[in-house]
């Protein structure tokens, strides 16, 4: 079955739902929570009961997009009753962050995968995987658009922000052709795409930028895997007094201004015993070394999370 008619087929299954969680990823970025709240607006429209679920409450940034002060972040969200389970934007349940919590559902409630990533592993009773797709925001998009479903400003603004994130603002490889026709359609349908590089571009308050000069300081390139590094220790925060959510969208600012290499990592001290990382880069899929890890994601843009420490050593940077 093509995908087109996969999303007729989800949207008369969700048609006939009353109640519905939507999951995006832990530490969310700009595409899970565009696509969360842009779909969630759209459910409550047609009358629908609506939960929004994440690990981790959204950080301020995000603060252009409806909805994004719904998400909550307690385990007790799995108790409740519900016709289906919508998680977005991840390969995994683990990189979600439920795969503790989804036994807590009813066996009747359907869980229905919408991701873009090509890592996903398949997971629950139905499946939107789109590989092609710039993101899941642009699936969601297209899920619309193929039900004729009308689009109004805060679906719009909530889709732009997906897709210019994982775009990385139009300048990756990611951007296709089905891209720019969707956003068309999202400028049309009113996306506040002022609000939007308010939001996520200018606004960086002094403690994050202190963080990111941190960060920049540090900045090695390693010519024999043509890859930059850097990384943050949870000290850094202290002193930049800000907190994890500093770290979002320094990547990506890296892989924007970081010309010398084609891959950019970032590794960032969680806790005492948690690193999370992330790879971009423009050409290479460094998703493979993101998966050896663990981890998974978006070919040019995965994460992944390990146990240990950075310590720095007179030889250098060493996770113990």
């Amino acid at each position: 079955m093509d995908l087109s008619r996969k999303y007729v087929h989800l949207f008369e299954l969700i048609k006939g739902c009353d109640s519905l969680l939507l999951a995006a990823h832990q530490k969310p970025d700009g595409d899970a929570l565009g696509a969360s709240t842009a779909i969630g607006h759209w459910l409550l429209a047609q009358g629908k009961k609506v939960t929004f679920f994440c690990k981790d409450k959204p950080a301020k940034s995000y603060s252009c997009l409806n909805h994004y002060l719904d998400f909550i972040d307690d385990p007790k969200a799995f108790d409740g009753q519900y016709d289906a389970l919508i998680v977005l934007d991840s390969g995994t349940l683990s990189y979600c962050g439920i795969d503790q919590l989804i036994g807590r559902l009813s066996p009747d409630c359907k869980v229905i995968n919408f991701d873009h990533h090509k890592t996903n592993d398949g997971f629950g009773d139905l499946q939107f995987v789109d590989a092609t797709a710039s993101s899941t925001s642009e699936m969601v998009a297209m899920f619309l658009k193929t039900n004729s479903q009308p689009v109004d400003s805060a679906i719009a603004t909530s889709l732009m922000t997906g897709i210019m994130f994982d775009t990385s603002y139009f300048s990756n490889s990611a951007t296709q052709g089905q891209s720019f026709s969707v956003v068309g359609d999202l400028l049309a349908a009113g996306a506040r795409t002022t609000e939007i590089a308010q939001t996520l571009l200018k606004n960086k308050e002094a403690g994050k930028l202190k963080l990111w000069g941190i960060a920049l300081s540090r900045l090695k390139y390693n010519p024999k895997y043509d890859m930059a590094f850097t990384y943050i220790k949870q000290e850094d925060l202290a002193l930049a007094e800000v907190g994890q959510d500093a770290t979002e969208g320094m990547i990506n600012f890296l892989n924007g201004v970081c010309g010398d290499a084609e891959a950019i990592m970032l590794l960032t001290q969680k806790d005492e015993s948690t690193i999370k990382g992330s790879f971009r880069s423009i050409k290479t899929d460094v998703s493979k070394i993101a998966k050896a890890l663990g981890g998974g994601g978006h070919k040019h843009a995965p994460g992944f999370t390990i146990q240990g420490k950075i310590v720095e050593t007179e030889k250098g940077v060493r996770v113990v």
